[in-house]
């Protein structure tokens, strides 16, 4: 039956339900609009999201026609699963959203155990998976099961968490407006990849929400009780979709709040020694942490004993599936861990050329991947334009004596070395290093700012933007 099937994308009744979603979404974007006239943040609220929304459209049909199955579909045949479950009996949505997973000794197994795709039981019975196809079973049960309806508003979500961030970097540096609007809402794989039914524009939206909630209870003290609300719902989100960036994401808001706290010290002895204090209670804190997180089943892969397995699983896991399916892009080689904690770690400087630099241009193998170089490539430029005028040596002095570049800067470097690190695939690479390219770009463009040497309004050269 077409209705209950995933493998169908796009459906005659899009004809009319699409130009409604967007009607709606426009509305919400106008009135967006409407709050910051007079700012010079408003001329990039209709481009960004419409960009957002063609790039949906183009999504569906790349993983519709082009590949033909893609994670979206396992999730979309959870969403119409949970649907039809609900259409028969109304009581099932409680049982839904009251358990992270699907039991087999649910009552609405059954209705995942005997779709039309016969595997979907296996997929949901997996706390991250599940809770994607439940983000989106509220949309699909407004807009009657369209896929392409659903992208438009997850997208809408991923664009009010990049907005957040925007925010929070022009409340810091309103004259680099412009740059932090390039950095934050249009880099190609923040648009191209941070839309539909993925868990990475997801995880993008609540990262937003969660980083500047917290910006505002431990920086700027205020609207306490609402920014906290925001961070617990936009933090178990996090949790139980990508448990990781929430880890890292928490850690490094804490060097941000040492480095705030450092500055206020006069003696520079006292500060050395209270650095040090803080680097060694950093890790024993974090050991504790991580392995309390680890206590539940989502978290259980980052615990001590099993990081290195994890890793290894995750490699091994990429150089399996050579077809590479998502994202165009082929497997490629970071080196083996050994088994051993000093081999994961040379590993790192790896993953974070791997992260931020690739693919090369000899990398590309497919059309979808050239987008992917060429953003690489700015990277790359991007850095070395910096270095070269700035100096690497004042380069990293100029960020760890800034406690705002110091948290964008580590927290691109430890999410990037980790996930360059464990994924050999460039087509999952290019998804899963959505979180942190925004911040590695506002890094620079910082460093750039505070060195003098560079424009405000340029990126490159006025010749170029």
């Amino acid at each position: 039956m077409e209705e209950d099937l995933s493998y169908y994308l796009f459906r005659d009744k899009d004809l009319y339900l699409a130009p409604i979603c967007l009607a709606v979404m426009y509305i919400f974007a106008f009135m967006m609009y409407k709050r910051y006239k007079g700012s010079p943040l408003q001329r990039y609220i209709l481009p960004a999201l419409t960009i957002r929304f063609l790039c949906a459209f183009l999504y569906t049909w790349v993983i519709g026609y082009y590949y033909g199955f893609g994670d979206s579909h396992n999730y979309y045949q959870g969403v119409l699963d949970m649907h039809r479950a609900v259409e028969n009996d109304i009581s099932n949505l409680g049982e839904i959203y009251s358990k992270l997973k699907l039991d087999p000794s649910d009552n609405i197994y059954t209705y995942f155990r005997y779709d039309p795709i016969g595997i979907t039981h296996y997929y949901m019975m997996e706390v991250r998976n599940y809770t994607v196809s439940r983000f989106g079973l509220p949309l699909s049960l407004i807009f009657d099961r369209s896929f392409i309806c659903i992208s438009f508003c997850i997208s809408f979500f991923s664009f009010l968490g990049s907005w957040r961030l925007l925010l929070m970097f022009y409340e810091m540096y309103p004259h680099l407006y412009k740059k932090i609007a390039y950095a934050t809402l249009f880099l190609p794989s923040l648009l191209f990849w941070g839309v539909s039914l993925l868990k990475d524009p997801i995880c993008v939206g609540a990262m937003g929400y969660f980083t500047y909630a917290a910006y505002s209870v431990f920086i700027k003290q205020r609207k306490i009780a609402v920014s906290l609300i925001i961070m617990y719902l936009s933090g178990f989100l996090l949790f139980n979709t990508k448990p990781y960036i929430l880890i890292c994401l928490s850690a490094v808001f804490l060097v941000w709040i040492f480095f705030r706290v450092r500055d206020r010290i006069e003696d520079k002895t006292l500060r050395g020694v209270s650095t040090i204090l803080f680097l060694l209670l950093a890790m024993g804190g974090g050991f504790f942490v991580i392995e309390g997180l680890a206590q539940s089943e989502v978290t259980a892969q980052f615990s001590t004993d099993q990081l290195l397995n994890t890793v290894q699983k995750q490699q091994s896991t990429f150089s399996s599936n050579t077809a590479a399916a998502e994202g165009g892009g082929s497997t490629f080689n970071v080196g083996q861990t050994g088994g051993s904690v000093l081999g994961a770690i040379s590993l790192f400087p790896i993953g974070v050329v791997s992260t931020f630099f690739r693919p090369f241009p000899w990398d590309v193998r497919s059309p979808m991947m050239i987008l992917s170089a060429l953003e690489a490539f700015a990277f790359l430029a991007l850095t070395v334009m910096c270095f070269r005028r700035v100096g690497i040596t004042q380069t990293f002095k100029m960020i760890f004596s800034d406690p705002v570049i110091a948290f964008c800067f580590v927290f691109a470097i430890l999410f990037g070395g980790i996930i360059g690190a464990t994924t050999t695939n460039f087509g999952a690479l290019v998804r899963y290093k959505l979180p942190c390219i925004p911040f590695y770009a506002l890094a620079f463009i910082l460093v750039m700012d505070k060195s003098g040497k560079f424009s405000p309004k340029y990126i490159f050269s006025k010749k170029l933007f």
